[in-house]
């Protein structure tokens, strides 16, 4: 009986072991994939504009279109700040939640947010996740601890991708 009670503590003991290697791996290949995606991305989809908050536009159209992408990252930063600080009322949280929805290209935009840069430009995210859950997230929480980083839209002005930095 001890044997056979040992014998089973070893097995569920490898399965929990090897459960956890997989969770590893698995994060791993998802943000490698990420990155793929990101690099094929670009190349498949000449269309979208690609924009970086922090850096400037030199020519006049640049500055045009970056005013117009900066708006949509104002905009965006106000429905965040409202979904976050309306937390307590949750029909006006959701209200905004509609209401931002239709800034995007669907529900299932990605949202990356950079947890640190190194000198090198390399970034480290967190785990990657789409818009309408971390509009969610920030109604649970009540507080909005990113600012936008880097907003990708498509030829119809609808934002493809947003990447977040923590304040």
């Amino acid at each position: 009986m001890n044997k056979l009670q040992s014998i089973l503590r070893l097995t569920a003991l490898c399965l929990i072991l090897s459960a956890g290697l997989f969770a590893c791996k698995s994060s791993k290949k998802m943000a490698d994939a990420s990155k793929d995606a990101d690099n094929t991305e670009q190349q498949e989809r000449p269309d979208d504009t690609t924009v970086d908050m922090e850096s400037t536009g030199d020519s006049e159209s640049a500055k045009d279109t970056k005013m117009s992408e900066e708006e949509i990252a104002n905009r965006l930063d106000t429905y965040f700040n409202t979904i976050a600080n309306s937390s307590g009322n949750t029909a006006k949280a959701n209200s905004n939640i509609n209401e931002a929805k239709a800034m995007f290209a669907s529900p299932d935009v990605p949202v990356l947010i950079i947890i640190s840069e190194l000198s090198d430009g390399t970034k480290d995210y967190d785990e990657p996740t789409n818009i309408l859950d971390y509009m969610n997230y920030l109604k649970d929480q009540g507080k909005n601890l990113n600012d936008i980083y880097m907003v990708k839209t498509n030829d119809r002005g609808r934002i493809t991708e947003l990447q977040l930095i923590r304040k």
